[in-house]
């Protein structure tokens, strides 16, 4: 028997109370649960908008920097052609071009399943969606060279290993190279060796100074490195080139605010993910002015292509690879109707394959990735970063000796037999 009577009322009295109770006690509970599982999704999509909306200003400042450019202005500055656009899209677009076209199966038009880490490199570096857009990667600890007879090297070529202890140093001659490119730009099937594209241009280049032009870039586009001529010497350890105090940054620093913002929003999942900006981190490349860029001379602007360093897949290097091949298949259609006056020219070099298609090259990247006007570096007599490129200026590859206490500049590093004699 209960101890107290259980009217109708009471009972009614009784169940209010409960239910105020679970409304004030457990509705918060629950509304706070839901909360918790929707926000999350709500600050997704918020912060995914404000990404689109930061890239979306990141492209308008690049098409910005760019109104500047005018081909035939820049021709008259660097006696170099960089093409009717140098807007990101239509950069991007050439490298799309090239992992369709130069890095394909000369037979079947698919690309090679090896090569696609090293072209998603190349490609997502100008990717402003992509969280690897504004990082750099280390330039590997390798130096390459190469030489028609190995056992004939320079003596001076030591400094790069003096100057270099941790650096390892490999040596090509023409049949080392060939082998090489054939075991990394072709692939063994069921129905035999699958050539590539590229791999095919090059072995119909018809002198070994074309091919070892190529050979250069194809090595440091699939692994990175420096390239160095054989008749060059280090002076200064590649660790202190550009690090002496003297480096100018000429990033704009519009991009970099932006690129700021987009880094937040890209790591807005609570992770720390400490932001450093692209142009005080290590250089994915490294270049030096061969001819300097005078208002009065036009051919300055010509970068040094004996000696350049690079971290793999760089979008320089895919753009650069994708313009040798099509500078071949000119060249062989003027062949094949007759006219060799080409073929075997010396001046042709530097088109074909040699500095001014080098040149060329990277200056494009400069005006298409960070919206950068060649003409800026004119009479520049210190290095200079851009973004993820660090330019050093015109003394730098013009050490008096290959003896580092005799230099007459205090910014030479690398010491080249042909600016000797």
């Amino acid at each position: 028997m209960l101890p107290f009577k259980l009217s109708g009322e009471n009972l009614f009295h009784s169940t209010k109370t409960t239910r105020i109770i679970f409304l004030v006690i457990f509705v918060p509970f629950l509304a706070l649960g839901l909360f918790y599982q929707i926000w999350p999704l709500h600050a997704h999509v918020l912060a995914h908008t404000e990404l689109e909306d930061v890239n979306s200003a990141i492209e308008a400042r690049l098409n910005q920097l760019a109104l500047v450019y005018k081909e035939q202005a820049v021709f008259n500055a660097h006696h170099l052609g960089l093409g009717p656009s140098v807007r990101l899209i239509n950069y991007t677009a050439r490298l799309d071009k090239a992992s369709r076209d130069a890095f394909t199966s000369a037979i079947s038009g698919r690309p090679l399943q090896k090569l696609q880490d090293v072209i998603s490199t190349a490609r997502s570096a100008v990717d402003l969606t992509s969280k690897t857009a504004w990082t750099t990667h280390d330039i590997p600890h390798n130096i390459t060279t190469s030489i028609q007879d190995i056992t004939k090297m320079p003596t001076e070529f030591r400094g790069w290993k003096q100057h270099n202890p941790d650096w390892a140093i490999q040596r090509f001659d023409e049949r080392a190279m060939d082998n090489w490119l054939k075991s990394n730009l072709a692939a063994h099937t069921d129905s035999g060796l699958v050539s590539t594209v590229i791999l095919e241009t090059y072995n119909r280049l018809p002198r070994r100074i074309l091919k070892s032009d190529m050979f250069r870039y194809l090595r440091i586009f699939l692994r990175g490195g420096l390239y160095a001529d054989p008749d060059t010497s280090c002076v200064v350890p590649i660790a202190e080139w550009g690090q002496r105090g003297t480096t100018k940054d000429k990033t704009d620093f519009g991009l970099l605010q932006l690129a700021a913002e987009a880094h937040d929003l890209t790591h807005n999942n609570g992770s720390s993910s400490p932001f450093t900006p692209v142009n005080q981190a290590s250089p994915n490349v490294i270049v030096a002015i061969e001819t300097e860029i005078t208002r009065d001379d036009h051919e300055g602007g010509h970068l040094a292509q004996y000696a350049f360093a690079s971290a793999p897949g760089h979008p320089i290097f895919l753009d650069l690879l994708q313009q040798i091949v099509e500078v071949s298949r000119a060249m062989e259609d003027l062949r094949l109707a007759g006219d060799l006056r080409h073929w075997h020219s010396d001046q042709a070099v530097f088109t074909w394959t040699g500095a001014e298609i080098w040149s060329s090259a990277v200056w494009r990247y400069l005006w298409a990735r960070w919206g950068f006007d060649s003409r800026r570096l004119h009479r520049v007599n210190h290095p200079v970063r851009v973004g993820d490129v660090l330019i050093l200026p015109f003394e730098a590859f013009r050490a008096s000796s290959a003896d580092p206490s005799r230099q007459e500049s205090a910014e030479a590093c690398l010491w080249h037999g042909f600016h000797s004699h």
